[in-house]
């Protein structure tokens, strides 16, 4: 069973732009996008931390499943053989710069027309 982790605040068919994938240091990657608010537009991330991997499909090739899934939310995929095989590869578990050990996990999100967006990593925020 897969598990709702989060749900973006208005539909990805309303941005005004993005979303962007950003690879930044200390193994983190950033999501962006920008929605229209009163005071004109406003960027709003996802930071995924301890990130092992991460793989991007874009329109035509996103799966039914995939936009079932995770249209406009972030879940975590159980029993993922991607999850399996990466760790199988590495340490099941990341260890943060302040010394916590935190498990990996299958994350997925998918924007409207693309694309969708997949991490083995540690957790996220919103940013």
């Amino acid at each position: 069973m897969n598990q709702l982790l989060w749900e973006l605040p208005v539909p990805s068919s309303s941005q005004t732009k993005g979303p962007t994938l950003n690879v930044l240091v200390g193994r983190e990657c950033e999501i962006a996008y920008y929605i229209e608010t009163d005071d004109g537009d406003r960027k709003e991330a996802l930071i995924f931390e301890g990130v092992e991997a991460f793989k991007t499909t874009y329109m035509t090739a996103r799966s039914v499943d995939m936009i079932e899934m995770a249209y406009d939310r972030l879940v975590r995929i159980e029993a993922s053989p991607w999850l399996a095989e990466t760790t199988k590869n590495s340490d099941p578990y990341y260890q943060s710069r302040e010394g916590e050990a935190r498990k990996l996990q299958h994350l997925m999100i998918c924007f409207d027309d693309g694309p969708c967006y997949e991490f083995i990593c540690a957790g996220f925020k919103v940013a």
